[in-house]
């Protein structure tokens, strides 16, 4: 890891200093324009940390553990904006998803400096999981008893009205687009989130941010052993 800051962040950082200069970790003050060109953007707020890349988890291997029984999973079906990952990341870390498992084209990925800077830390604190073919993983967590829903703005059943099974996942569409056709037939059951009516639709962070809300509210509470 390597610490860099400038003049005026300097004295905010006096601890993260002492705790670098005690572990024999770099550190350094830097000018504005040094701090852009390292954190190859200029929304740092005056710090950056250059740190080793958290290992990507396998999907296939978090499937093949089976999802907890009381558990659910935030899914994401070609949501390709960042910003939106960064925050949904950041729902799933207060409503404590188990997972926020990510659906993306052959050459796509969820995570980028974007998604990292909005999930204000999420990423360190809830498991995201890539796949190439999201029709296929849901395929196999269905197989193991996992229940599907997914948030359909057409759906005639309410997100309100509608009784969850769990462990469950929860799947939200494309920003444009929705749920594509193959992952509408892996879900056990369509949700719309109703609403006043006078917008469409729902901002893809919005929505996730409701579901979990509903998910977290709605999943059964461990029963506590008698000590």
């Amino acid at each position: 890891m390597r610490v860099f800051f400038s003049k005026e962040r300097s004295h905010q950082l006096s601890k993260v200093k002492e705790w670098c200069h005690n572990h024999k970790l770099p550190y350094r003050k830097l000018d504005q324009e040094s701090l852009n060109k390292v954190a190859s953007s200029v929304h740092h707020e005056g710090y950056v940390m250059v740190v080793t890349p958290l290992k990507q988890p396998s999907v296939h291997e978090w499937v093949k553990a089976g999802l907890p029984k009381h558990q659910f999973v935030l899914a994401l079906d070609r949501v390709e904006n960042s910003h939106n990952v960064g925050a949904i990341l950041r729902s799933c870390a207060y409503f404590g998803a188990e997972g926020l498992l990510v659906g993306l084209g052959e050459n796509a990925t969820a995570v980028n400096s974007s998604a990292v800077r909005m999930a204000e830390g999420a990423l360190e604190m809830v498991p995201l999981y890539e796949c190439k073919s999201l029709p296929s993983i849901l395929r196999e967590l269905k197989a193991q008893g996992v229940f599907i829903a997914g948030a359909d703005a057409s759906a005639k059943k309410s997100l309100y009205d509608t009784k969850l099974r769990y462990p469950c996942v929860m799947v939200v569409g494309n920003e444009k687009e929705g749920l594509s056709d193959a992952v509408k037939k892996r879900c056990d059951t369509l949700v719309h989130i109703p609403g006043a009516g006078d917008m469409e639709s729902l901002n893809a962070s919005v929505a996730a941010g409701i579901l979990l809300g509903e998910l977290f509210h709605k999943a059964p509470r461990p029963s506590k052993t008698p000590s």
